[in-house]
């Protein structure tokens, strides 16, 4: 895992957050944290992160709004949604928006590594 990349990580369920962040933790050195899409998307702008990890059902904004908010400012974004359903219309949308990495939930962190590795190899 290449420890410099720099995350951003969007989740709004406290216990999911904080376990999430000390996983990560063990392989990141900077990992921006928000709790609704509307923090993410301000973070992303200040912070640049290389790769976002986002839930999809979050309070205030989104995680597909968000994504669309943050391909808009930076088209080459690499994003992945997380999801505990299995939805047509979110996964349709998040398509037509170019994202093109999605995890659902629970977590498997492996899947979630191999998602980031890929991810970075077109950094």
């Amino acid at each position: 895992m290449n420890e410099n990349l720099v995350l951003l990580y969007v989740e709004d369920e406290i216990s999911i957050r904080e376990e999430m962040i000390e996983i990560l933790e063990l392989d990141f050195n900077t990992i921006h944290v928000a709790t609704n899409g509307q923090e993410g998307l301000q973070l992303y702008k200040k912070c640049t992160p290389h790769i976002v990890i986002s839930d999809i059902q979050m309070p205030i904004m989104d995680g597909i709004s968000m994504s669309k908010e943050i391909l808009a400012y930076d088209k080459n974004a690499q994003i992945i949604l997380v999801t505990a359903f299995n939805e047509k219309g979110y996964l349709n949308t998040a398509n037509q928006l170019g994202i093109k990495a999605y995890i659902n939930k629970p977590i498997d962190i492996n899947e979630l590594f191999r998602t980031i590795t890929k991810l970075s190899e077109s950094l």
